[in-house]
Parts: C-alpha cells; sequence; structure tokens
C-alpha cells in the first residue's frame, strides 16, 4: 500500500478528524487559508485537513511536552543536514 499527502487525502483526513471528535472548521481570508479543529479543551490549525490531522498526531503521541529537545534537534541536524 502506498498513500501520499495530496488533494484526493483531504476529505478522508476531514473525516478523521470528525471521528476523533474534533469539530474542523475553515477560517479563510484574502491572503490565506487555515484548518481548525477544536475538541477536548484544545485548539489545532493548519495549512491543511492532513497538515492538521499531523498536529494533532504530534500531540497525542508527545502531549504537552511536544516541542524538540535540543538533543532532539541535534540528532535530526545529523540525519538530515542542511
Amino acid at each position: 500500500m502506498s498513500l501520499s499527502a495530496a488533494a484526493n487525502v483531504l476529505v478522508p483526513a476531514y473525516l478523521v478528524l470528525q471521528s476523533k471528535g474534533y469539530q474542523v472548521s475553515r477560517l479563510q481570508t484574502e491572503e490565506t487559508e487555515f484548518w481548525i479543529a477544536e475538541g477536548n479543551g484544545h485548539r489545532f490549525a493548519a495549512d491543511s485537513t492532513i497538515d492538521l490531522l499531523g498536529v494533532i498526531a504530534v500531540y497525542e503521541a508527545r502531549g504537552e511536552n511536544w516541542p524538540a529537545s535540543d538533543e532532539d534537534l541535534e540528532m535530526y541536524m545529523k540525519h538530515f543536514p542542511s
């Protein structure tokens, strides 16, 4: 199986967000568009429903300590140099 972030995944990502109990809305201005998911006392925002689902996955996996530590950043930079 192979799946890539593309337009045909936007609606399935939205459906997953709904199934997780989030209220999903879109904030659109002339310059930009943001997708927002709210639920369980939390609010998440991203550029697309796919990105929004990813942000929520980071929070679900790492919790309130979601930021990377200095050691995490160093490991990442060694693995993926600029």
